[in-house]
């Protein structure tokens, strides 16, 4: 089949969440289907990676998008009561580019809400929405977060995303989540036929377990610094849990790993035993130094792919609640739930003071090769494509 990818982002470099799943869905749906990618760039040195997707993709179009346009176009939206979200992403050179095409579409694929909108441009072709998480409940966990005026504005983005949501399940051939956590919001939409569930998955042989190569004390945490969720479990493990883990363990540091760190962020370097080292090319290495990987994420949703990549390293984890929320299960796992700040320090302790064996490493990378392959996991848009194609979902 010809496939029309649309994607908010470059899905390139595979190095953070939205990248990761689009990337290894271009990837896979390549070895059966004829890929045209068309999505939006918004970082200076995107076309660089023109070269990588071409690969995988018969065409690929970058459209660039300019955030302080925009930022006006999503204030705007506001104003006529649309999610804000819409109009961040509402771009009439996008729109030019999926008119002027002239190649004839079997379905089209659009990866994130924000991009459903363009669909319409393609009527009478099949159409695929891969939500990931949702936005709608991202948004208003932000708003039980933030004093006002930015409650009112998170909470009032997330109620009308949330109908907006509605719609696009509605009016898609199929929807698609990472799991059941994020049509909670949605409840009509529980049993709807049209949604399915399909999780992320891991890379075991780019993540592969190395034993420490220092005093084993540190303990990790990766992830884009600038994403609000992050930002707010750094600061949160730096000033609340960390001063609990050094007064048993002195010499245990806290690394904090990942691109374009707030000011908040890098304010933690003040802290005793914390290291943010900003934009790394290659987060393996800090895997191969650390003791364990912490998630202590308050806001969540989706999966949390640095959980996965910790595991396949051959770590064990200590993470909140919430982020253990988007894993189908964690039995086989060597992840430790934490609920509270006293709790938390306890568990990473015990992981420091412990480390894994050779058996519990091999028996949690089992379990990730059985429930978080990729192309296994992936393999679910066959049957979907078979249903809307039936006899052609392979050509």
């Amino acid at each position: 089949m010809n496939i029309l990818y649309l994607a908010h982002r470059i899905p390139y470099p595979p190095n953070k969440g939205d990248k990761i799943r689009s990337f290894h869905e271009i990837r896979y749906f390549s070895q059966r289907h004829n890929i045209h990618l068309m999505a939006f760039s918004d970082q200076p040195g995107d076309e660089k990676h023109l070269s990588e997707l071409e690969k995988y993709c018969r065409s690929v179009t970058l459209v660039p998008l300019h955030r302080p346009r925009q930022y006006c176009r999503a204030a705007l939206s506001m104003l006529i009561r649309k999610p804000w979200t819409l109009g961040y992403f509402s771009c009439p050179a996008m729109e030019k580019t999926i008119r002027s095409n002239k190649m004839s579409f079997d379905l089209t694929f659009i990866y994130s809400s924000s991009m459903a909108p363009y669909s319409k441009l393609l009527n009478g072709v099949p159409k695929i929405l891969d939500f990931v998480d949702s936005d709608a409940s991202k948004w208003l966990q932000y708003a039980k977060m933030k004093p006002l005026p930015m409650n009112w504005m998170y909470g009032w983005e997330g109620k009308n995303l949330g109908q907006y949501e509605s719609n696009m399940i509605r009016e898609f051939d199929f929807s698609i989540f990472v799991s059941k956590r994020e049509i909670k919001h949605l409840p009509e939409a529980i049993e709807n036929k049209k949604i399915h569930f399909i999780q992320n998955g891991i890379d075991l042989d780019f993540f592969t377990p190395v034993r420490p190569k220092g005093s084993g004390r540190t303990i990790l945490f990766t992830g884009a610094m600038d994403y609000y969720p992050n930002v707010d479990a750094v600061c949160y493990f730096a000033r609340k849990v960390m001063p609990l883990v050094r007064s048993s363990m002195p010499d245990a540091r806290f690394m904090i790993v990942g691109s374009n760190p707030t000011r908040q962020v890098k304010h933690l370097r003040n802290i005793p035993g914390v290291t943010v080292t900003g934009f790394v090319k290659d987060t393996r290495p800090f895997f191969a130094d650390a003791g364990v990987a912490v998630v202590p994420i308050r806001i969540s949703q989706g999966i949390q792919n640095k959980l996965l990549e910790a595991l396949a390293s051959g770590l064990p984890v200590v993470a909140t609640k919430e982020a253990l929320e988007g894993l189908a299960h964690t039995s086989n796992l060597t992840v430790a739930e934490a609920n509270g700040t006293a709790q938390f320090a306890e568990r990473v302790i015990e992981y420091l003071k412990k480390p894994l064996t050779t058996a519990q490493i091999e028996v949690s990378r089992r379990t990730l090769q059985s429930d978080y392959s990729w192309d296994l996991n992936l393999s679910s848009f066959d049957r979907l494509f078979e249903k809307l194609y039936p006899g052609h979902s392979t050509t």
